[in-house]
């Protein structure tokens, strides 16, 4: 049973990594497909990238299809001088293979020869696409991070690319199968089969975390604080989704940031729950939450710290309407007051009143006055008598 067990992960395995360049079939998260990133006329879609780092060399990267640049002729990856006197080839596209890297995120892997390239994929839903050279981070190992919806699991899968050829022949239409609609951020996540998971009317706007020192269930000496869908800062943690403190040395560490988020068990049909990601790649830590749904807790929200699992993996759980698909769709409106009749017939004699008053008081003022005849009389006046 073991021996079968362990074939199966083989063969599973073996399945992830056997996908081209373009495309990234994962048998639980969906798919990743770059195909309509890439251009077909034999140029860069990312060309001439000065790497985070400032060193000397640019970068250019075709998803998908070959390219050619300088010396380079047929590649995926070219690094060039800034004279562009040096070109080197670091990748081709025969050469790749798909993994997921320690916080789950797809990477794509280059190998030629002694070099590696590894592209990790960002889900973004910013409109336009951007490239992000590290660079050489040890040698011969050069790392990258693509930002783009594309980059999202079924972000753009059937997509064309940017670049076709034109057929002058005569094409039969075949029936297309529709795909679903899925976007997400650090708030939501949308799935036209399902609907939207919406948790932006939990989370703190004010710069604090709605959740704060939360103790976990194994008590430690440290404290949780987490905010969904928008970034809070406490003691030394900066900008972040999540938070540890150490409550002896008042000590804080981020575990977790809204900018890096992803979501997993996304199929409503799995029976899993579905958990938000936040990664600190800089550090190799991230948060995971599990969402609860709970559609009995009309206001409550709660929140149940794990602690940590493994090392650097932290987890949570939230329990809440919000993590049901269309459970919170809108930010609630402020309340109004609810005027009872009693209230309405007290203002509306309020008002009767005050306008009587102002009507008397400008018929007082307005009443002609009567007008009085002074005689003046002196001692030559005569005084007539009869």
């Amino acid at each position: 049973m073991q021996r079968l067990t362990l074939l199966l992960t083989v063969v599973l395995f073996t399945a992830i990594l056997a996908d081209d360049s373009c495309r990234f079939n994962h048998p639980l998260y969906g798919v990743i497909d770059l195909a309509s990133l890439g251009l077909r006329d034999g140029r860069a879609r990312f060309q001439g990238i000065t790497p985070a780092s400032g060193l000397e060399y640019l970068y250019s990267f075709n998803p998908c299809y070959s390219f050619s640049e300088e010396t380079c002729q047929n590649v995926a990856v070219c690094q060039i001088s800034p004279d562009r006197r040096y070109s080197f080839e670091l990748a081709r596209q025969t050469s790749s293979s798909w993994s997921l890297d320690t916080s789950y995120r797809p990477t794509l892997n280059y190998t030629s020869g002694s070099k590696t390239v590894l592209i990790t994929m960002v889900c973004s839903s910013a409109d336009e696409d951007s490239l992000e050279v590290l660079g050489e981070t040890r040698l011969n190992y050069y790392t990258m991070q693509l930002r783009s919806r594309c980059a999202c699991w079924n972000g753009c899968a059937g997509r064309s690319s940017p670049f076709t050829t034109k057929l002058t022949s005569r094409v039969t239409t075949k029936p297309t199968t529709t795909r679903p609609s899925i976007y997400y951020s650090a708030c939501q996540y949308h799935d036209s089969r399902y609907g939207t998971i919406d948790l932006s009317t939990i989370g703190n706007t004010n710069g604090g975390s709605v959740f704060k020192d939360v103790n976990s269930l194994y008590p430690n000496d440290y404290v949780w604080s987490y905010n969904p869908c928008y970034s809070f800062s406490e003691h030394q943690c900066k900008n972040v989704a999540g938070c540890q403190i150490d409550k002896m040395n008042q000590i804080s560490y981020p575990i977790g940031y809204q900018s890096f988020v992803y979501w997993l068990n996304m199929n409503a049909t799995s029976g899993l729950n579905p958990t938000i990601v936040y990664p600190i790649t800089t550090s190799n830590r991230l948060l995971k939450v599990e969402l609860i749904c709970d559609r009995t807790s009309s206001a409550n929200h709660h929140l149940q710290v794990v602690g940590e699992t493994a090392v650097g993996e932290y987890y949570m759980r939230l329990t809440s309407p919000c993590a049901c698909w269309n459970g919170c769709n809108e930010r609630p409106s402020h309340p109004s007051f609810n005027w009872n009749v009693w209230a309405i017939i007290g203002i509306a004699g309020s008002v009767v009143f005050l306008l009587v008053v102002i009507m008397m008081t400008c018929l007082f003022c307005s009443k002609p006055k009567r007008q009085r005849f002074y005689t003046v009389m002196s001692e030559k006046t005569p005084i007539l008598k009869y």
